[in-house]
């Protein structure tokens, strides 16, 4: 959700933006919120239950968002012409993902400490270690923020290296990271998983595999024998994750969400072929500039609904607005739809704030 600040860096070779980058990173920020609204009951609902299969199936087909969101980034940095002024990097990119943490970390952990701090029932200090804590979907902002610190170093390479080369590292990132991952998805023995354990290898393996696999796909698009049979395969990958996913959970007894983490086949699979699907066939389609600048705007609010959604989400169900409220096979979209709907208003406020907008979200 976060982009290179740079001109024209989501520009076609005719200079006009890339709308259905624009269009993948809402579906993406849109799935995000579908994780968190699918898994509100996901640990508590007998996994038996009907309404529990509706929340795992929803979860497991809506995994894709930051892998996404990843791959977006990939494609956008790498694929930039020159080298990556690392001053400006710092400047526009990192800098701004770090005040952007910060404030989102020290609003949630406010918020769970003004209750207690009224009652002195939390000391200044437990609260200050809240602050910093955060909430537990802002990790995603360090491992990006992580990934734009070595960008200048994966940009030499990427200018540098031959297809077959980078090709290798997505073998290595695909059996060491996927594989790895993967297997670790079934009951294995302890000398099984022990030796699983040694592929964890972890400079190829993480979301800079995704990272590289963006700018991959979109410097070498896939045939279109291979783009047909991806979708034939992202869609097996998906009926196999809600599938499986529900078997392993009944058989023990808890819910199993390790068949969808973002490093597991399906997910993978997913991801890959989404990206392909709108680079390859919705990139073909055609806007009107009123459509243009509606899908720039909500694309622009995106990484304010990440922040903010899960803060919503909450406030929605403190007010007895859930999941639940109605059928979740209609309530979970329906939620989502609605946090979207907030969060997008919300982001498009903030970042119009002169100044510090920008560093809001």
């Amino acid at each position: 959700m976060e982009q290179p600040k740079t001109e024209n860096v989501i520009a076609n070779r005719q200079g006009e933006r890339k709308t259905y980058i624009d269009l993948l990173r809402i579906l993406s920020a849109f799935s995000v919120i579908m994780i968190h609204a699918s898994s509100q009951y996901w640990y508590t609902l007998p996994v038996d239950s009907a309404s529990w299969l509706v929340c795992n199936s929803y979860d497991a087909l809506s995994r894709f968002g930051v892998p996404v969101f990843v791959m977006i980034s990939g494609m956008l940095f790498l694929s930039k012409e020159g080298e990556i002024d690392i001053s400006r990097l710092y400047r526009k990119n990192i800098l701004r993902l770090v005040v952007i943490c910060c404030v989102w970390s020290s609003a949630y952990g406010l918020a769970r400490c003004i209750p207690f701090l009224r009652t002195h029932e939390i000391t200044l200090k437990e609260c200050v270690k809240q602050m910093l804590a955060g909430k537990y979907h802002l990790w995603f902002l360090p491992m990006l923020i992580a990934i734009y610190m070595i960008v200048p170093v994966l940009k030499i390479f990427t200018d540098h290296c031959t297809r077959k080369q980078i090709e290798y590292f997505l073998l290595l990132f695909f059996v060491l990271q996927i594989g790895r991952e993967t297997l670790a998805i079934a009951d294995l023995s302890e000398t099984v998983s022990s030796v699983v354990g040694l592929l964890d290898v972890e400079l190829v393996g993480g979301y800079v595999g995704y990272f590289l696999l963006g700018y991959y796909l979109y410097r070498y698009p896939l045939s279109v024998k291979k783009e047909r049979l991806s979708y034939l395969l992202g869609a097996a990958g998906l009926v196999c994750a809600v599938v499986v996913s529900g078997y392993l959970s009944l058989r023990r007894g808890d819910g199993q969400a390790a068949v969808f983490d973002s490093f597991s086949i399906v997910t993978f699979l997913a991801s890959t072929v989404l990206f392909v699907f709108f680079q390859n066939r919705v990139g073909k389609l055609s806007f009107s500039p009123s459509a243009r600048r509606w899908i720039r705007e909500i694309s622009e609010n995106t990484l304010g609904v990440y922040v903010m959604h899960l803060g919503i989400l909450e406030l929605l169900q403190a007010r007895g607005i859930s999941s639940m409220s109605v059928n979740n096979v209609i309530g979970i979209p329906l939620l989502a739809f609605g946090c979207f709907i907030i969060c997008n208003i919300a982001a498009a406020l903030l970042r119009r704030i002169p100044l510090v907008g920008r560093y809001i979200c």
